[in-house]
């Protein structure tokens, strides 16, 4: 390399990427990164809120769903699909085909994602209820009204869909929205019973003033006992879904270990 490649090639490099560089910087620091996935974030989240309305994801618990997995992985499906096929050829038939694939199954893998996602937050409501029934009983025997044992609860409840749903509640009132009409659309969104009757023990006691503490201790160690028993349910059924794999890949295995001796000798003496 002689002076006049590095004059006509090195230095408008070097200068190139100095430029570049001072421009990744200047967008760094002025939060280009974090505006671009605040707006993907948001624009998911408001795809979301519009499927759900139209019904397109009628499965209960999707407004729940705050993670972007489920979309990431229709994306991202949608995406390979489309590179797969058409990468197989580049005929008019291949590229008007290919497209219809990928939203196919982009979509069924989103709709799919989302439902198990959905389910999983269903199951953390149902899991942490009985914890928040009994912190509320407690908040109301200390002393609190209600609107404070609902805050109070909500605040020292694990971070989840739980927790998120009672302080929606007890935002109601900066909102402008009544707390029994707040506790009536939590209740008709969440299709879980146990948490439509933690629902309607409070709406009961905003409305007619009646103490709730015992009544949602009761409540609380019931939903104990059915996760107790469910618990049970669940064992019982890994028993019966392990005799698959033991069945037909674990004993041919042990069977094949214990009596080769006796098939190699077998065959020795057939082959004699």
């Amino acid at each position: 390399m002689n002076i006049a490649d590095i004059l006509l090639f090195g230095v408008p490099l070097l200068v190139g990427s100095f430029l570049l560089s001072r421009f990744l910087i200047q967008i760094i620091r002025e939060g280009y990164p974090r505006r671009v996935k605040a707006e993907f974030v948001s624009l998911h989240h408001r795809a979301n809120r519009k499927l759900i309305d139209k019904g397109v994801f009628p499965f209960p618990g999707a407004h729940l769903v705050t993670s972007l997995r489920g979309w990431l992985a229709g994306e991202a499906v949608f995406l390979a699909t489309l590179l797969i096929t058409l990468s197989y050829g580049s005929s008019l038939r291949n590229a008007l085909l290919s497209p219809f694939l990928a939203i196919l199954l982009g979509g069924a893998a989103t709709f799919l994602s989302l439902r198990e996602d959905a389910r999983k937050q269903i199951d953390r409501i149902r899991a942490a209820l009985p914890l928040a029934s009994f912190l509320f009983s407690m908040m109301l025997e200390a002393g609190m009204g209600s609107s404070a044992a609902m805050q109070e609860s909500a605040r020292a409840l694990p971070r989840g869909p739980l927790s998120r749903e009672m302080e929606e509640i007890s935002r109601s009132h900066s909102l402008g929205i009544s707390r029994a009409d707040a506790i009536e659309r939590s209740r008709r969104r969440i299709p879980i019973d146990d948490y439509r009757l933690f629902l309607n023990l409070i709406l009961q006691g905003e409305r007619l003033g009646i103490g709730l503490s015992q009544g949602l201790r009761e409540l609380s160690s019931r939903m104990m006992e059915s996760q107790g028993h469910r618990a049970e349910t669940l064992a019982q059924k890994a028993a019966v879904k392990m005799l698959l794999p033991l069945v037909f890949f674990i004993f041919p295995s042990v069977f094949l270990i214990i009596l080769s001796p006796v098939i190699l000798n077998l065959l020795e003496m057939l082959g004699r």
